[in-house]
């Protein structure tokens, strides 16, 4: 399963706070396809999802599965155009998969979330679009800094290795004022601090779009852009919970 226009299914156990590979959700001309990944049995405080209880299995749908469906806003919706527009399709016309990836599919109801991979590119390059995390709990001034942000303004990716609750965190930081504005996904944290210690100078990341009228998670896209050479492309192999199960 390594068509690109897939998306993967994250899942936080309560507990630990820990987060799984889950599932792999990949689009096709005959419709959709769903497997279990190797992350799903990670943890035996994972359930299984409705309909999809057997994690050897492979499941068809010509229609997107309703554990997905449900977590894409109804284009009937009259404020539709516009959260379109926070997540920077501008068009209205953006797929579903994308959308599940750009919004991360979060629900109050459970711990999922969903994202797409860093894909890297054969000559070593590699972009991608995200949001960045935790910008409900930024200080009054660190909201005002984020407020003055504008498209293409670069910004700092920072090691957080002091952090007592997660040692992997990417903290992001604007310049001039110096000011932190948000974390890098957990999900992509791993694999851009990596980036970071192997060449610092290797990636960059940019703001893509500012929405200061969206909820906290939908306000600040970013675009992290890099490249690495062929001996260094082993930094992009992920942990097996990506693997699906045979």
């Amino acid at each position: 399963m390594n068509n690109t226009n897939s998306v993967y299914v994250a899942w936080q156990e309560p507990d630990t706070r820990a987060w799984h590979v889950v599932g792999n959700l990949q689009e096709r001309k005959s419709g959709y396809v769903f497997k279990y990944t190797k992350g799903a049995l990670s943890s035996p405080k994972f359930t299984k999802f409705s309909g999809m209880k057997d994690v050897s299995e492979t499941y068809i749908s010509e229609e997107l599965f309703p554990l997905f469906k449900n977590r894409l806003l109804s284009p009937r919706r009259p404020e539709y155009p516009r959260f379109m527009s926070w997540l920077g399709f501008e068009d209205e016309k953006a797929n579903p998969i994308d959308i599940l990836a750009r919004t991360g599919g979060m629900r109050s109801t459970d711990n999922l979330q969903i994202f797409k991979k860093i894909e890297l590119e054969e000559d070593g390059s590699f972009e991608h679009s995200f949001f960045l995390h935790g910008l409900g709990y930024l200080t009054d001034s660190a909201n005002v800094r984020v407020s003055q942000l504008k498209p293409g303004e670069k910004l700092k990716l920072c090691l957080d290795l002091q952090n007592d609750f997660d040692s992997e965190a990417v903290v992001v930081m604007a310049n001039q004022p110096a000011e932190v504005v948000g974390y890098c996904p957990r999900y992509f944290a791993k694999l851009i601090k990596n980036l970071l210690l192997n060449d610092s100078q290797s990636v960059a990341l940019a703001v893509e779009k500012i929405s200061n009228d969206a909820p906290h998670n939908y306000r600040l896209l970013c675009k992290i852009r890099g490249h690495v050479s062929i001996s260094q492309k082993e930094i992009f192999s992920l942990h097996n919970e990506f693997d699906v199960i045979d």
